[in-house]
């Protein structure tokens, strides 16, 4: 057992005959992660016996609920599924402005096994949900605004590309998809967690299931911009307009001669283009990656490190186990990927378009990875299989540090390793290598 020793501040009263003084507390290890997402430790000792100081024995954490292993799978049909970037991102609030709304993409492909597998896309249908989590307006204020914030007008619970938390997936060339799942990281009990689930069920035309998967359909509102903005903050411009994001509008009038604070609610991308959200803005201002990173990277000392806005603290959604590319320690090792923030906005300014062209394979791995011109996400390998479908999505590379993304690849193969076992999709041992 590790134990941690750590001194905080006492006051001992002048009947003690004592002068003020500090107190010393030995503390057991952190237990486990509970459902209220809070760990307690316990104080093993304390110096002098007398202290009256108050030690620390809670924190948060991010309970993931234990799930039980699963066994690999045998049939005629292998279903796998998956998120298209690792990660969505939503405001909390819209009253006042917003950069991103709920919306999450959902994509699978079905293969009938055999000793040359096909990939099917007709004769079936594909049905999704999000387990325990079947609303989403009760849980957000972002259909009371929907309509200024978007010009659209939206039943509740319908996302902007017409899909809403359940329903039947979109047959579209050689896979299924679920596009816009306005879904939040709190389930039906209110319970906050940014690794929601999605199952996944395939039906044949009878209505009979012939196959099934659950796949992490990930979504923080941490997208955070508190630490330096907030009342009192670095970067608060000594402005008190009663909430974050009025000092942001605030302080953004202030120095670009707007009138933001008059036109809320404001959709940052109406006027900074948004490849995320398909928005051109005005051509004649930088995009919102570029005003954003841009912006931050001048800051020297005070610059925000990428967990300080994207998500973030609680959310880590860096996340993949493999060594050198998920976080290390404390540090989510962004930069691997992205580069430091002054060569992402020196990258943005020499040209590079946000969303459209993003770190490759190659960049690591050798030009036999290389997925070309194409995204990653949008890249295809073996039988022309998605590389997400056995990799995961970006952010989250098989095997994850979160126990919820291993569930579908320890069901089709025993492992949380990328998939790769011939029997998930032959039913012989092919020659040769997968890539």
């Amino acid at each position: 057992m590790v134990f941690c020793i750590v001194i905080s501040s006492y006051t001992l009263s002048a009947a003690d005959g004592h002068r003020s003084s500090t107190c010393t507390y030995t503390y057991s290890d952190w237990g486990a992660c509970q459902p209220n997402n809070t760990q307690i430790r316990t104080v093993l000792s304390k110096t002098p016996s007398r202290c009256t100081g108050t030690p620390v024995t809670t924190q948060y954490c991010n309970y993931v609920s234990p799930t039980p292993t699963p066994t690999p799978t045998s049939g005629a049909y292998t279903v796998i599924g998956w998120n298209d970037l690792g990660m969505h991102c939503m405001n909390s609030e819209f009253k006042e402005m917003a950069i991103l709304p709920p919306y999450n993409n959902l994509k699978v492909q079905v293969l009938q096994k055999g000793q040359s597998p096909k990939i099917v896309t007709s004769g079936i249908t594909v049905e999704y949900s999000i387990i325990n989590n079947t609303t989403s307006s009760n849980k957000t204020d972002f259909w009371q605004y929907v309509q200024q914030l978007f010009g659209v007008a939206l039943a509740p619970d319908m996302g902007l590309a017409g899909k809403g938390l359940s329903g039947k997936m979109t047959a579209v060339n050689d896979h299924f998809e679920a596009i816009g799942i306005p879904i939040t990281p709190y389930d039906d009990q209110f319970k906050w967690n940014p690794y929601q689930r999605a199952s996944v069920t395939v039906k044949d035309l009878t209505g009979k299931v012939i196959g099934s998967t659950e796949v992490v359909i990930p979504v923080s509102d941490e997208l955070n911009c508190g630490k330096c903005h907030a009342t009192g903050g670095v970067a608060s411009g000594n402005i008190n307009a009663g909430s974050l994001e009025s000092n942001i509008l605030t302080l953004h009038d202030k120095n670009n001669g707007t009138n933001l604070m008059g036109s809320r609610p404001v959709l940052c991308a109406s006027c900074h283009s948004d490849n995320a959200l398909g928005l051109t803005g005005n051509p004649a201002l930088p995009s919102l990656s570029r005003a954003m990173h841009g912006r931050h990277s001048e800051l020297g000392a005070t610059s925000p490190g990428c967990y300080d806005c994207h998500p973030g603290p609680k959310t880590q959604c860096n996340r993949s186990a493999i060594e050198g590319m998920g976080s290390v320690g404390t540090n989510p090792n962004c930069e691997k990927c992205h580069g430091t923030l002054q060569q992402l906005a020196q990258g943005l300014d020499n040209g590079r378009i946000p969303w459209v062209q993003e770190p490759s394979c190659a960049q690591c791995h050798d030009s036999g990875f290389s997925t070309g011109t194409a995204l990653y996400k949008n890249s295809k390998g073996h039988g022309g299989v998605y590389c997400e479908a056995c990799h995961n999505s970006s952010h989250a590379w098989y095997p994850s540090k979160n126990a919820l993304d291993n569930v579908q690849p320890i069901k089709l193969q025993g492992n949380a390793g990328p998939i790769g076992k011939c029997a998930v999709c032959h039913t012989n041992t092919p020659s040769g290598e997968i890539h």
